[in-house]
This record gives structure tokens, C-alpha cells and sequence, in this order.
């Protein structure tokens, strides 16, 4: 029952819709406080896209090695984000309902097309913290349907509608006329246009600046007038908290603010934890990134590189000095031929290659002691592929790389509490926002299913667990078999071994199973069947003909012919109505050794079938 009915422009939380001058004081103290963390998020870019200067001296190219771009690459590749573990808590009365709950979540990420979870860790990875936003799609359109629009209540904390109906009506022409066929969205948003509410409670409210020319701005916000030339550059900010939302520029909403109804602050931070502390102290000491600790060894790598870039450029490039009158030496520099010419030297000149400057060893000791030292900082080079010296053994290369491996677990943790929050998410907008059934499909190598899922199956349970992991492939191979090696030993469930290996539906792989093996035991059933059926007939059949068989293999009698030896037996008779007294084949043989054997006298059976007296 409505118990709260308010008038439009109230919120269920707050006397009123916040107020511009409100925002714009939150976004300059708000901006003061992360000045230096968004500073230092510019200096990682310029490491990442090999911007930073190298001190060379003058007429030297600079070499910036890609060491910086390597690491954040290798350590984000290592976070396995396209195999998620989605798991959902199963209660005595609800296993239906966490199952279609589970799938609903695997096919969403499966319906996300874009890289975001990649780029989320790499974010978290170079930043020390990458942001996540889940919209509503739409949302992000100015002619979509409002909840304001329709009558706001209150019921029991919930935010309620008086004409609901006429919402959900609204909201499914839209999306038609729209043809949005998936009405969720994740975006990347890159923390250098964060700020945040930063206490420990967590952000109540977030506001992302982005700077965008004025003809950009006005495409998406027809309604927005300015004075500024379309070229001109602009800062386009959007504010967010638990329950409104607005879009402005130049001291001034251009959209909202408006209530979303989502229930929660839809920006979500992965935080790695790549620092002493993640809830106290500055932005730029909780959030650092990894490789904020070898900035001096990646400058000094840098450096020395370009050092021995510039002795091999001197090296490889031998130069020529002149000696001797001016004139006479200027002369013979313009008409020498360096590329295997034939030279006229003026008397009094003479030519003599330059010094010829060796690289210094210790410049080569210094390079490899700044990379071995990256490398400690950072992860060792054998997660890369490269095999470290003294091990030989595929073995120990292994254990090292997967022991090399856990330090980026961290980000993997941070990811998956980051999904975990998103997922909840999920829910929420399909109970407060969408408000009826949503059919996702899931069409992937792993997954192949539809799934309807409705407010109703939702009912206020967002729990869910998900788990990622920094492994390799044969680490993932080496799990699979151990748990295959407990299930056998007794140790460990079917459905356990099968969670391990990776299977996200153990369940579902059961009964896949259970059905090929009832399809094979119907073939193996129909082939007993079968030779049953022949054996039974050609047991009938030699019954029928024993009598007949048994005056045929009477002494003395023709063999008895098998299938295709009709004109063998032909062969065997003598054209001339001679006895034939050769054998032929083993039965003559026997017959043969018969007729030697008896006494004389009397007919006598010949291996051709014939009897001489």
C-alpha cells in the first residue's frame, strides 16, 4: 500500500533535487583535493605512451624503451577475465531461483561486447584504481521515460510508482523504437575525470568532468543553448549519487537533475590494493599504480640505453678528419669520395679516420643491474616467457612463473569484488528500473542458453560470488588434473572436481552427461539385440541341416563344399575319367592318408572324389 505520496521533484531521501551551487562547491574543493592524484594518473600515461623525456645531448636521439608499456600489458593478460566463476549462494528453498539468478549474470557479461573488464584491470594496474559505470540504457537519451514523470511514492523504503504500468508500457516502446535489444551498459571511465566522495564510508556521490567541443555536446543534448562556437572546447560534467542524477556545463544543468531509481550509486571503483593503505590517507599514496615504484630505475634505463645508442651511432658512422693548409683541406673534404670513390689528395693534406670510442663495460653492468632491479620491483621476467639462468627444467620454469604470478592477484581480487557489486547492480535494475521479465541469451563457447529472468526471481537477493585468478594455461591444466586425482581418490565431489577445473555449471554438465551415457547405453543395448538375433538364426539354420551334413562326411565321400568352392570342385575331377590320385588341398590329404591306411581290396576313394577298384 502507498503510504508516502509526494509530489514531483521530491525525493524519497533528500527535502530536494540537489541544487547546482551545491554541485559546483563539491566539484572545486573536490578537485583541489585530487589535483596531485591526477597529476601523478598524467605522469603514468606519459610512461605507458613512452611520452617522457629522456635528458640526451644535443644532435642524439632519445630511445625510450617499452619496458613500462610491457608490464602493464603482461600483468593485465595475466587476470583471466573472460572465464568468470559466477557463483550464487543457494538457500534451502531457493536453489531454482539462484540458478536463474547465476545464468542471468553469465549472460549479461556474455552480452557485453566491449573489452571493459580487460581495460578495467589494466586501469587498475597503471592508476592504483579504475572506475566502472553501469547505466540503464535508456537513460543515456533525452526522450526516454522518466519515473518522475509517472507519480513517486514511498513503500516500506522502496521507492513505488503510481502509474507503473504506464512505466513499464513506456519503457518497452522505447526500447523498441529505439531497437535496443540489451538495455544494460558497462563503460570504462578513466579515473583523470573522477572526483568522489573519498571518506571511508565510501563515495555517496561521484561527478566525471570531460572535456568535449561544444558541436559534440550538442549532439547529444539538442536542448543545450550556449554562445560558444561549435569548435570551442568545453568541460561536460555529469553528477551522480544514490538517487539523482544531471548533466551540466558552464555553471548550468543542461539535463536533470532527475531521479534514476536505480537504488545505488551506479559508479563502481576496483581498487587492487597496491599500497600500505586503501581507506586513509591522500589519494595519491592510497592509489598508485605498479609502476609508480620504478619511475628513477625506467629514467635511468631510458638514459643509459640512449647512451649506448649514441657510442654505436659514433661507432657505426666513421667520420674523417683533414689535416693541413685550410683551402687545400676544405678542398679535398668536398671532392673525397668516402663510398669506395678514387681520391685525389692535395699535397700537404692528410686524411685520418676519427678516434674511435669503444662502448664502456660498465655502462653494459649498469643496464643489466637497473634491469634486474625493475625486474624485483615488479614481476619476474619468467612470467614473460623468458627462462631465467641456472633452471633447465620445464618444472621449475613453472613453479617460478606461477610463483612470479601472484603478485598480480591483487588486481584479479579487485576486479572480482568490482563484478561482484556490478552484478548486484544488475538486480537492482531489474527490480527498481526495469520492473519486468528480461530475456538474455548467453552464446559463447562455454555458454549456450536463454534465460527469463523477472523482479519476482530478484525479491531484494543480491548475493553473489565471483572469482578470478592470474594463472597461466598449464596451471589451469595442473588444477584440473588434481582435482580429477581427489575425485577419483574419494576425496572430493563430482560437483566439486568439476568447480575446479572451471566448469561454471557443474550441475547442468551432469545431466549433459547423464544423457550421453544413456544414449550410449541404447546403442550398446540395440548391438546386443542384434547379434542375438543372429546367432539365434544361424543356430536354426545348421539345425535344419544336420541330417544331410552327417551322410556327407562319410569316408570316401566328396568334402562338403563351403560358399565359392563350387568350381574348385570341378577342378578337382578328372576331365578323362582318369583317377586322379593327387591331392589337392588338405582334405585330399586326409582322404589320401585313409586309403594308404586300409587293407587292399575292394573300391578304393581317391582325394578327387572318385573310387578306383
Amino acid at each position: 500500500m502507498v503510504t508516502d505520496v509526494r509530489p514531483l521533484g521530491d525525493t524519497v531521501k533528500d527535502a530536494s533535487a540537489p541544487s547546482i551551487e551545491d554541485i559546483l562547491d563539491k566539484q572545486k574543493s573536490a578537485n583541489e583535493y585530487f589535483r596531485n592524484f591526477h597529476q601523478q594518473c598524467k605522469e603514468e600515461e606519459d610512461y605507458y605512451f613512452l611520452r617522457k623525456q629522456v635528458p640526451v645531448p644535443d644532435g642524439s636521439d632519445p630511445v625510450r624503451p617499452a619496458t613500462a608499456r610491457a608490464i602493464i600489458d603482461v600483468a593485465a593478460d595475466h587476470v583471466d577475465v573472460n572465464n568468470l566463476s559466477i557463483d550464487v549462494p543457494i538457500m534451502l528453498r531457493s536453489k531454482a531461483r539462484a540458478e536463474r539468478l547465476q545464468k542471468y549474470y553469465q549472460a549479461i557479461w556474455a552480452n557485453i561486447k566491449t573489452p571493459v573488464k580487460r581495460t578495467a584491470v589494466k586501469h587498475s594496474f597503471i592508476y592504483g584504481q579504475a572506475w566502472l559505470k553501469q547505466m540503464f540504457v535508456p537513460q543515456e537519451w533525452n526522450d526516454s521515460p522518466r519515473m518522475d514523470d509517472y507519480g513517486v511514492s514511498l513503500e516500506n523504503g522502496k521507492i513505488m510508482l503510481v502509474d507503473e504500468q504506464g512505466y513499464k508500457e513506456a519503457t518497452k516502446d522505447f526500447l523498441e523504437r529505439r531497437k535496443l535489444l540489451f538495455p544494460f551498459s558497462v563503460e570504462n571511465v578513466n579515473p583523470r575525470e573522477m572526483i568522489w566522495d573519498d571518506s571511508r564510508t565510501g563515495p555517496k556521490w561521484v561527478i566525471r568532468q570531460v572535456s568535449a567541443t561544444v558541436r559534440d555536446m550538442k549532439q547529444r543534448f539538442s536542448n543545450w543553448t550556449t554562445s560558444r562556437g561549435p569548435g570551442e572546447m568545453s568541460t561536460f560534467s555529469e553528477y551522480w549519487d544514490d538517487t539523482w542524477y544531471g548533466y551540466f556545463a558552464d555553471g548550468s544543468f543542461i539535463h536533470g537533475p532527475f531521479r534514476h531509481g536505480y537504488g545505488f550509486l551506479p559508479f563502481v571503483p576496483v581498487t587492487p590494493a597496491n599500497t600500505l593503505d586503501w581507506d586513509a590517507g591522500t589519494p595519491e599514496d592510497r592509489y598508485q599504480g605498479i609502476l609508480k615504484p620504478v619511475h628513477n630505475l625506467l629514467d635511468s634505463e631510458a638514459r643509459i640505453i640512449s647512451q649506448i645508442h649514441a657510442i654505436m651511432h659514433t661507432v657505426s658512422y666513421r667520420t674523417l678528419d683533414f689535416s693541413g693548409p685550410t683551402h687545400l683541406a676544405a678542398q679535398a673534404r668536398d671532392n673525397y669520395e668516402l663510398w669506395g670513390g678514387m681520391n685525389v689528395i692535395p699535397p700537404g693534406v692528410d686524411v685520418r679516420p676519427s678516434p674511435f670510442i669503444q662502448v664502456p663495460p660498465d655502462l653494459l653492468n649498469q643496464l643489466s643491474m637497473v634491469q634486474t632491479m625493475i625486474e624485483e620491483a615488479t614481476f619476474p621476467n619468467v612470467v614473460r616467457g623468458l627462462r631465467p639462468k641456472g633452471v633447465s627444467t620445464g618444472f621449475g620454469v613453472s613453479v617460478l612463473a606461477g610463483m612470479g604470478r601472484l603478485r598480480f592477484q591483487g588486481g584479479a581480487d579487485g576486479m572480482a569484488r568490482a563484478i561482484e557489486i556490478l552484478n548486484s547492480g544488475f538486480a537492482k535494475l531489474l527490480e527498481n528500473v526495469v520492473r519486468s521479465s528480461v530475456t538474455v541469451h548467453a552464446r559463447s563457447e562455454i555458454h549456450n542458453f536463454d534465460e527469463t529472468i523477472r523482479p519476482a526471481d530478484v525479491k531484494g537477493y543480491y548475493e553473489n560470488i565471483v572469482r578470478l585468478k592470474a594463472e597461466a594455461p598449464e596451471e589451469r591444466e595442473r588444477e584440473s588434473i588434481l582435482a580429477n586425482q581427489l575425485h577419483q581418490g574419494g576425496l572430493i565431489s563430482l560437483y566439486e572436481a568439476q568447480r575446479r577445473i572451471g566448469i561454471t555449471n557443474p550441475l547442468d554438465e551432469q545431466v549433459q552427461m547423464a544423457a550421453e551415457q544413456m544414449v550410449a547405453g541404447a546403442r550398446d543395448q540395440q548391438l546386443q539385440e542384434f547379434l542375438a538375433s543372429v546367432a539365434a538364426s544361424e543356430s536354426q539354420q545348421l539345425q535344419g541341416g544336420r541330417g544331410d551334413m552327417a551322410t556327407q562326411f562319410q569316408p570316401g565321400q566328396a568334402q562338403l563344399q563351403r560358399p565359392g568352392e563350387a568350381g574348385i570342385q570341378r577342378q578337382r575331377m578328372n576331365t578323362r575319367n582318369e583317377a586322379s590320385v593327387f591331392p589337392r588341398g588338405l582334405g585330399g590329404l586326409d582322404v589320401l592318408g585313409r586309403a594308404l591306411g586300409t587293407p587292399g581290396g575292394g573300391a578304393t576313394g581317391m582325394p578327387s572324389g572318385q573310387t578306383v577298384r
